[in-house]
């Protein structure tokens, strides 16, 4: 990738999924840009197991990748059989049926939040991930145009210091248990790549 970059083929190096330990050495062969990881009200990962902090000693941006849980934060499912048969969202033990009672809490409180910006609860979960950092970027997913430019006007939306401390309290102190993927895929995450 290094040899790509002097040729001019790309301009930045990223990762995705990493450990720290990877992310350290790879940002000692060559400095990193960017790492991508999940982290939305539903996976606060980075910021407990020192991906976030190490991003941040290292000057590497964090492109978010699920901000809005899997579209979970947009309000589109009241219940957790409104997620559709055969939905990968049903595999992913955070977004369980017995985790709908306190994902509708949160739901609830970032509605209470939108409904004072006249602003929808996906914009208050993507505002509230920006006001984490400049060095956070949001990349949720999205469907139509509509969503894109739902998703975009989060930008220019400011929650206050005080909402944001509210939000993030709500978070850390909403108990939905699982974890972000099957336990077959968590193996494969955050593990340290082979040394060369």
């Amino acid at each position: 990738m290094v040899e790509l970059k002097k040729e001019g083929k790309i301009r930045y190096l990223g990762l995705s999924g990493v450990s720290v330990t990877t992310l350290r050495r790879a940002h000692a062969v060559h400095p990193i840009s960017a790492l991508q990881m999940e982290y939305s009200h539903f996976t606060l990962d980075i910021e407990s197991s020192d991906i976030l902090k190490t991003c941040r000693e290292l000057g590497v941006t964090v492109v978010a990748y699920s901000p809005i849980g899997r579209g979970i934060l947009t309000g589109q499912f009241r219940s957790y059989t409104d997620i559709p048969e055969g939905d990968l969202r049903r595999l992913y033990p955070k977004y369980s049926e017995k985790n709908f009672p306190s994902i509708l809490k949160l739901l609830q409180a970032l509605g209470n939040v939108a409904s004072t910006h006249r602003s929808t609860p996906a914009q208050v979960a993507l505002a509230w991930l920006l006001a984490q950092g400049p060095d956070i970027i949001p990349i949720p997913g999205t469907k139509s145009p509509a969503r894109m430019n739902e998703n975009a006007a989060s930008a220019v939306l400011h929650l206050s210091d005080q909402e944001v401390e509210e939000i993030r309290d709500l978070v850390e102190n909403t108990h939905i248990e699982g974890t972000q993927y099957p336990a077959a895929v968590m193996v494969t995450l955050y593990t340290d790549t082979p040394s060369l």
